[in-house]
C-alpha cells in the first residue's frame, strides 16, 4: 500500500484529529465527543511514507485495507468512520 504524507494528512484533516507536530512527527488522536480515542503518528516530508509506515498508520486507525482505502479516496466520512468502529466493538 503507497501513501504519501499529503495522502495521510489530508485523512487526519477528514477526521478532524487533534495533532501535535514535534521536530520529525506529527502525532495525534482521533477525538469523539471530546474524548482521545486512538493515537496516530506520521512522519514529515513530502514523498511516499517509507516501509511498513502506511500500514502501521492504516493499523492505527483500526481500518483493513478496503475501509482505508474508501477513508483516503474520500468516499468514506467522518461520521461512517465511527460507525465501521462502532461495527467492530472499538466504541
Amino acid at each position: 500500500m503507497q501513501l504519501t504524507t499529503k495522502d495521510a494528512c489530508r485523512v487526519l484533516k477528514k477526521l478532524e484529529c487533534e495533532l501535535v507536530e514535534c521536530k520529525h512527527h506529527i502525532r495525534g488522536f482521533v477525538i469523539l465527543d471530546g474524548r482521545r480515542m486512538f493515537p496516530v503518528h506520521m512522519s514529515y516530508g513530502r514523498k511516499d511514507l517509507p516501509g511498513d509506515v502506511p500500514h502501521r498508520f492504516r493499523q492505527s486507525l483500526n481500518l483493513t485495507i478496503e475501509e482505508f482505502s474508501a477513508l483516503s479516496s474520500c468516499t468514506m466520512s467522518r461520521s461512517k468512520y465511527f460507525e465501521v468502529l462502532r461495527e467492530k466493538g472499538l466504541l
